[in-house]
Formats: C-alpha cells, structure tokens, sequence
C-alpha cells in the first residue's frame, strides 16, 4: 500500500517536472519570437565641414643642449633655469688653464714662423722648413679656437633656459650643462589618417586649444609635412606652428589641434542613434534589416554637428538606423517598426 502510494507520488513529481520544463522552453521560445518595438530614421547625406581633431602637446621650435666638448671643470654659470637668453649670449664659461698653455705655445710658434719667413725670403731657411713650421702654426691655431669656443659657452638660439644639471665647480665631463629652448615660436605635432594625404597642404591654418587655458583659441599653420606614411599605423606626422609671441603656450602644455579641410558629402545619422561602447572608442548603431532584424554595426564617425554625427564609413545612405531606446535590443534582435 505504502509503495504504491511512493510510486504515485513519484510519478506525479517527474511528470511537474517535464510540465514546467516544457512552459518554460515555451516562454524562452515566446521571448525570442517576440518583436521590439522600435523607431528608425533613414540616413541621407549632406554637405558638412570636414573638420578633424587631434591631440598633442606642445613641442618646442627649437631645442638646444649647452655641452663642453673640452670636458673640464665648470668656472662660471650666468643663468638659471627660467632665465630669458638672447642667442650669442655667453651662458658658461669652463676654467682655462689647457688654453692659456695652448695660447702661449701658439704665441711661440707664431713668433718662430715670423723669424723663419724672414730666414726664407733670404735664402737662409728651406721651403720644407718653412712648410713644416707653417702646418704646426696651423694645428695649434685650430686647437685654442676650438678650447675657446668650448670655454666661452654661448646661446645658439634665443629662448628660456630649462634645465640646469650641473653648479659652479663640477665637472660636466660630456653630460649636457644646460638645456635652452626656443618657444617663441612653439610647434605641435600630431599624427593624421592617410586618407587624408592629399588634402593637407604646407600653410593651412590650425587651430588650437589647451586644457590650461580652457576654450581659448590660438592660431597657426602646416609648417611640415611627413614625406612617408607609417605602414604600422595607417598616418602620417604634421607639424604646426604657432607665433606664440605672448609666450602663454609652454612645451609640454596637452593640447588638442583643429583641422578644417573644406566641405564634402557625408552620411550624417541623428546623434540619439550612436553607441558608445564602455572602456573604447568604439561606436555602433543599430541598423534595420530586411527581415526585420536590427545588426548591431561598428562605424567610424568624424565631427559632432550639432545633434548630428558625420559618419566617414560604415553606413551607406538609405539605410535605417535605430534612434529609440536600445536598451532591449540586441545583434539579431527582431523588431517592429513603429511611428
């Protein structure tokens, strides 16, 4: 009695079971057939500003290091770190003590080659003699030119001091003593698509901005143009330089540059209808399928237009994006298209 009644018991609970396995196999099924309301727009194209941003930091025009080939010990340094410095300025002056020897023995040499001038215009002397002593004039003379100009430092350029590695009484051996950059002009160099080759020319004008200075604008131009393209990376650098006479841009500012290359036909889509993917810089959008499914599609987007997106590949026009909400949809997705 008690077995048939376990038996039944046990049947009637396999048989719930494989009941609620079917239901819930039926709603996974309902679920998946079950259509997403959604709204779409066509996208079209339009005559839009191709403008480009790119980041840099600002660069120097010219930098320059400050080294004592002569390697001696350091006299004299007339500058700090900061300092405005005029070029030909005299920035270090390194002790002297091998010139004032090579100035005395150069002093010798120029006193015997007068005397044996004198011997030869005579007869008194040979031309070998002559010759002999001349070279030896000559290597001496070219020896205290080069331990003066490695005695005396001076400013190549016009600029600000910005390193200083060393004080008064070290010896530098061959380490740089100072740093001196020009930042008047200043440059910023950025790389840029190779799509866009052809379109950048040499004096075009850029704009800039930097974090510093929030949304105040500073004006340049192309000032050089990579001739090679990068086969790792797909770009090409450019350089653009600014005046800066107000010298308010410093090397190592972050800044963003500005392109505006003219105007051309673009897809543009809604902005309501991008995608930003968390963590990337990747962007997707929705588009409507024949069948009535949505494909969730990467597409490369260029400049914000106001509530608009210049799209530069990835869409062609007449297609349908998807520009309500998205939460509920995925690649595949089947939906219903809705006013």
């Amino acid at each position: 009695m008690k077995k048939n009644l376990m038996q039944k018991i046990s049947a009637i609970a396999i048989l719930s079971i494989i009941v609620a396995s079917c239901s819930s196999k039926q709603e996974q099924v309902e679920t998946q057939d079950k259509e997403i309301n959604v709204q779409v727009q066509q996208v079209k194209t339009e005559e839009v500003e191709q403008i480009y941003d790119f980041t840099s930091t600002i660069e120097p025009k010219v930098k320059n290091y400050i080294t004592s080939a002569g390697g001696t010990r350091i006299e004299k340094i007339y500058v700090e770190v900061g300092d405005r410095v005029v070029k030909g300025q005299t920035l270090v002056k390194m002790e002297n003590t091998n010139l004032a020897t090579a100035q005395a023995q150069l002093n010798n040499l120029e006193a015997d080659l007068n005397r044996i001038k004198a011997l030869y215009a005579s007869g008194g002397t040979s031309k070998q003699t002559l010759d002999q002593l001349q070279t030896q004039y000559d290597v001496t003379k070219k020896n205290v030119q080069n331990l003066q100009e490695n005695i005396t430092l001076t400013s190549p350029i016009t600029g600000v001091v910005t390193m200083k590695n060393f004080d008064n009484g070290d010896v530098s051996g061959s380490q740089p003593i100072l740093q001196v950059m020009q930042i008047s002009p200043v440059k910023l160099k950025f790389a840029v698509n190779e799509s866009l080759y052809t379109k950048v020319k040499i004096g075009m004008p850029v704009k800039a901005k930097v974090e510093v200075f929030g949304e105040e604008e500073f004006s340049g131009r192309i000032s050089l143009i990579s001739p090679t393209i990068d086969p790792m990376t797909r770009t090409f650098y450019v350089e653009a330089e600014f005046t800066n006479a107000n010298s308010k841009l410093r090397p190592g500012m972050y800044g963003k540059a500005t392109l505006n290359l003219g105007k051309a036909n673009n897809i543009v889509i809604p902005d309501k209808s991008l995608i930003k993917q968390n963590g990337t810089n990747d962007k997707y959008v929705y588009v409507l399928q024949q069948n009535n499914t949505v494909e969730f599609r990467k597409i490369n987007v260029g400049k914000r237009l106001s509530d608009k997106y210049a799209v530069l590949d990835g869409l062609n026009e007449g297609e349908k994006v998807v520009v309500s909400d998205y939460s509920k949809l995925k690649n595949g997705a089947k939906v219903k298209v809705v006013k």
